[in-house]
Formats: structure tokens, C-alpha cells, sequence
């Protein structure tokens, strides 16, 4: 309880810090007419299997592949990023575990692949009936070994082997313990051109709540870039 109190607390202090980070991404987003982070990227349809009874995540999704700050498909290295969007739950993960480590991240994220990444987080989430969790989105074992980033995307889609688990884990890390395996994610088609319309808007239907001081900053300055892109008419 006291944990959790104190995790709301870094929130809303981070959307405090929030709201100065948004007008560097307002004008940002404003000037580039895209996101000021992941600005090209790929967007999939997808359905998602429940692996838990508590917190269920199932049906239908959408979701967007990206590089932090290359364009899609470029072989240089970039974070790369995976927002998955129910109909009413928003999850935001990505190829680096902090902030403070994204350099190294960078360099270790396998560009060349999509598949070929575990995607976290990076900050804590309250689930229903779980308490603090940290989220980690794992790829299947096998994936396609040649061919460009979407080329080898498009082939383990159509082989059916474009999936992910979804787990909650107690702690962030690659090393941090398995609390609950949540859903399966499966990328079932890739759309041809990227949605400019395809926003994370931080929806918590599913029971999944962003908490902790960087998702407070992220509440403020997505919306901020949101509202940049919509002003120029993207």
C-alpha cells in the first residue's frame, strides 16, 4: 500500500516535470509535422489470447513497430519501440530498460529484426490483483534470418510465428522474476502504410495502470505531441 501511495505520488510529480518536457515536444512534433520520437514506423493488426484470468487481455489490437529516431527499416542503430492499442487498454514498450541506460540499449538493440528484441516497459504498471509490476513483452524463439526489418517481419507473420508473451514480471530487468504471464500477442497482418492517426493515449480498461515518475512525465508529453501532429493535420 505504501508503495503504490508513494509510486502515484512520483506520477503525479512527473507530470508536473511533464508539462515543461511538452513544450519542447509540442514544438518539436509541431516543426516535424510526426512524433518527436518514433516518428516512421509500422503499424499491425493482431489478437491477443488471455494467459490469465485477473487481468484479461484479449481480442483484437493494433500494433505499431518503430525506431526511436531512424526511419523505418534502416539498418542504423535506434531503440526500437512496440505500442499495443485494445479497444480499451493502452501498453507502451520498447528495446531499453531506463532512461539513464538507453545509450547502451541503443547499441544492443537488434536493429535488423523486430522479432529478434524483448521490448519492457521501462517503468512500473499497477495490475489488478498483481500489485507493481513491471510489463515485458518476449518474441517466440524463432524468427526470419534474412531479408530487411519488414521483409523479415512480413515472413514470420506469414509463417505464424510473429508472437510475443506478454509478462508481468516483479522487477525490471531481464533478470527479473516471472509474476504472471499475462496474454500472447499475435501479429496477424502488416498494414502498407503507416497510421498517423494510431495514438497511445494511456486507456486502463484492462486493469493496467501506468504509475511511477517517468509515466507521469509520458501522460503529459504524449498528449502534447498528439496534439502538435493533429494541428498539422496528422
Amino acid at each position: 500500500m505504501i508503495r503504490a501511495l508513494g509510486l502515484r505520488l512520483l506520477f503525479a510529480a512527473g507530470a508536473v516535470v511533464g508539462l515543461v518536457v511538452a513544450v519542447f515536444v509540442f514544438f518539436r512534433s509541431l516543426a516535424r509535422g510526426a512524433r518527436s520520437f518514433h516518428p516512421r514506423g509500422t503499424v499491425c493488426t493482431a489478437e491477443v489470447t488471455a494467459l490469465d484470468e485477473v487481468v484479461r487481455l484479449s481480442g483484437s489490437a493494433r500494433v505499431r513497430l518503430s525506431g526511436a529516431t531512424e526511419p523505418e527499416n534502416s539498418p542504423a542503430q535506434t531503440i526500437l519501440g512496440m505500442a499495443i492499442a485494445l479497444d480499451d487498454q493502452d501498453l507502451p514498450v520498447a528495446t531499453f530498460e531506463s532512461f539513464l541506460h538507453a545509450s547502451a540499449a541503443t547499441k544492443n538493440t537488434n536493429v535488423a529484426d523486430y522479432l529478434a528484441n524483448q521490448y519492457a516497459s521501462v517503468t512500473p504498471w499497477r495490475a489488478r490483483g498483481l500489485g507493481i509490476v513491471w510489463l515485458r513483452a518476449v518474441p517466440a524463439a524463432t524468427a526470419a534470418s534474412t531479408g530487411t526489418r519488414l521483409e523479415r517481419l512480413d515472413a514470420d507473420i506469414a509463417a505464424g510465428r510473429a508472437t510475443f508473451t506478454l509478462e508481468a514480471r516483479v522487477a525490471p530487468g531481464p533478470d527479473g522474476a516471472v509474476r504472471c504471464r499475462l496474454a500472447e500477442l499475435r501479429l496477424t497482418a502488416r498494414l502498407p502504410d503507416d497510421d498517423p492517426g494510431f495514438r497511445v493515449t494511456f486507456r486502463t480498461g484492462r486493469g493496467l495502470v501506468p504509475t511511477g515518475f517517468r509515466n507521469g512525465v509520458r501522460a503529459v508529453a504524449y498528449p502534447s505531441s498528439q496534439l502538435a501532429r493533429r494541428l498539422r493535420g496528422g
